[in-house]
């Protein structure tokens, strides 16, 4: 049985996807339902840092800020576990939580190592109604779980790759696939 679209799934990039700010991503699906959906591109991290993209922070924040899709790029937007306790949070899935006041998540940054606890996003990955539901039909994602583990513990790099061996011999031999199959 093929895993269903919900919060907290994992849309994982079909190799066949060409969409340039999609190809090889994997998207944590945080909202999803008949007004659309909504969620972070969980494997693509910027060249700046928390101190450069948020004034707020202090100097010393240099944890990697990560692109979370194309909508809305100007919006910061925290993914953090959820042990961290930072009022305001959504709870997505395995101890993940989205969002919270910006004054918790300050003191958060602020006071704790929060690599491997906490991740920024600008801009967030997002689909009006019924649209994530037709690239589904035409094959562009395949869903897995979502799982803190692939999410805080592995590089961004491998994230793709983990995914999809993650589900399985059915779905680990796309990750060997080259980034352009026609060159194969």
């Amino acid at each position: 049985m093929e895993p269903q679209v919900r919060p907290g799934c994992l849309l994982i990039a079909s190799p066949t996807l060409r969409d340039p700010n999609f190809s090889r991503t994997v998207v944590l699906l945080c909202e999803h339902g008949d007004e659309g959906s909504m969620g972070l591109v969980i494997n693509r991290p910027t060249e700046h840092t928390l101190a450069e993209a948020i004034s707020e922070m202090p100097p010393r924040a240099t944890q990697r800020l990560y692109w979370g899709g194309p909508v809305q790029q100007q919006l910061v937007l925290v993914l953090h576990r959820s042990s961290l306790d930072a009022p305001g949070s959504t709870e997505i899935v395995d101890g993940m939580a989205l969002g919270s006041d910006s004054e918790a998540l300050y003191e958060v940054l602020d006071a704790h190592d929060a690599d491997g606890r906490v991740r920024v996003f600008c801009g967030y990955a997002g689909w009006s109604a019924g649209q994530l539901d037709a690239e589904m039909e035409v094959r562009s994602w395949i869903v897995g779980p979502g799982r803190a583990k692939l999410v805080f513990g592995v590089d961004a790099e491998q994230i793709w790759h983990e995914a999809l061996r993650a589900l399985g011999p059915r779905y680990a031999w796309l990750a060997t696939m080259p980034a352009d199959p026609r060159v194969n």
